[in-house]
């Protein structure tokens, strides 16, 4: 109910710092975005853009081949931003960065191609809340923050107009009414299927009486997925026992993808069973077009198909097939920072097909967001090994992961299209 690393080479790593601090002198202390300027030719077409990092700040590159190549932050043709936050792309009008600090308010910035293709920041939205978990529901995006404390059994939404820049908000949905079981929803992932809003959730003691820690829960081996309207007031609860667990995508207090709508309406959901022990294997649900409950003779066991092994978080790419990136060892479906998530698969959900992918790099440290090609059946994701970041892209026809192009920087963060606007 609704109240309105990566080892990076030394030189480099002391021109992009100098680099950093030239332009941030050249700031006042309020500013937030420090243009490269420059006068390298900017393409005027669709532009990907790549969000790199150093241990203080990001920066935004446009390039408009990721296949091969090599692009840098140096050299003044960038966009810095001020601190390392996460990125979500709004379709292709704007990239979106959250700051996250924890049930603090977060500061969110945008970023898009003006008509002549380069890179401008828009409007601060400023939150009573950081974000964990996001999707696009028509022309909006809702944003939300779960409490995992029991004092306060809310989850707090905003919707943001991608397009006019418009923020509405704050919503709350209580939470301990959602759940419906005696513990807290804890939401980990946002997703449209018609004219409904899909929550996927799992149930959490949130620090309750009984000196419980804040994800400690009884229902490890249940999936839930809350069903609202767009004015998120709650319809009902689709609520599976016994085959698998949560929502896939959880890292840390970050949520994301694992409520998957495909073009015929039908929904699969996908679970880490994080946090069962191996009490339930990993796994993918379906919800039948028309329908509001789960399908009990549907069940994709990829703990089974795998060999042991849970997904993490799933792309799709089209014609019932995904990417998924999985945990690196057998056995782990966790949200700990501590798990590795350096394996990847590609699984067809009609006929349960599976497949691991071949030319993966050595060494990863890092996996940040990726760009879904549905076009070109590939997804593009951004990895830090020991050399410098680099765009690795796997291409679901052919289960291979491919190298595209080099980032010099010390990290990256993210990759997304963009297209110009007026």
């Amino acid at each position: 109910q609704i109240s309105m690393k990566f080892n990076f080479k030394q030189t480099n790593r002391f021109s992009l710092a100098v680099l950093a601090l030239m332009s941030l002198a050249a700031c006042s202390d309020d500013d937030t975005v420090v243009d490269g300027g420059g006068e390298t030719p900017v393409e005027t077409g669709a532009q990907y853009l790549i969000a790199s990092t150093d241990s203080e700040n990001s920066y935004l590159n446009t390039t408009s081949d990721i296949s091969q190549g090599s692009v840098s932050p140096l050299g003044g043709t960038a966009t810095q931003v001020i601190g390392t936050p996460s990125w979500y792309f709004y379709n292709d009008i704007a990239a979106y960065s959250f700051v996250y600090n924890q049930g603090d308010p977060g500061t969110t910035q945008s970023f898009a191609l003006n008509s002549a293709g380069e890179v401008e920041s828009r409007n601060e939205i400023n939150l009573n809340v950081s974000i964990q978990s996001r999707g696009i529901v028509d022309n909006l995006m809702y944003v939300q923050y779960s409490s995992r404390n029991y004092e306060e059994p809310v989850s707090t939404f905003y919707t943001i107009n991608g397009d006019t820049q418009v923020v509405s908000g704050p919503y709350t949905i209580d939470t301990e009414a959602l759940a419906g079981n005696g513990e807290y929803a804890y939401v980990t992932d946002v997703a449209q299927w018609g004219d409904y809003v899909l929550l996927g959730f799992r149930p959490i003691k949130a620090g309750s009486d009984n000196g419980d820690s804040a994800f400690n829960s009884d229902f490890n081996d249940h999936t839930y997925v809350g069903v609202f309207n767009k004015a998120l007031e709650l319809q009902t609860v689709i609520e599976d026992e016994g085959r698998t667990g949560a929502v896939a995508g959880q890292s840390r207090s970050q949520g994301e993808t694992g409520v998957e709508p495909v073009e015929n309406g039908d929904v699969y959901v996908f679970s880490s069973a994080i946090d069962a022990e191996g009490e339930v294997p990993s796994g993918v649900l379906k919800i039948n077009n028309g329908t509001l409950a789960f399908d009990q003779d549907y069940f994709f066991d990829i703990t089974a198909a795998s060999g042991g092994y849970a997904v993490y978080r799933s792309f799709y790419v089209g014609e019932n097939t995904f990417v998924l990136q999985m945990f690196t060892e057998p056995g782990s479906g966790t949200a700990s920072s501590s798990a590795t998530r350096n394996k990847f698969a590609v699984v067809n959900v009609v006929d349960q097909t599976f497949e691991w992918v071949t030319g993966i790099p050595e060494g990863i440290t890092s996996i940040g967001a990726p760009y879904i090609d549905e076009d070109n059946n590939e997804v593009a994701f951004p990895i830090e090994t020991n050399l410098y970041p680099t765009i690795f892209i796997v291409n679901a026809d052919t289960a291979t992961m491919s190298e595209g192009i080099e980032v010099v920087a010390e990290g990256i963060s993210a990759i997304g299209k963009l297209t110009p606007q007026e």
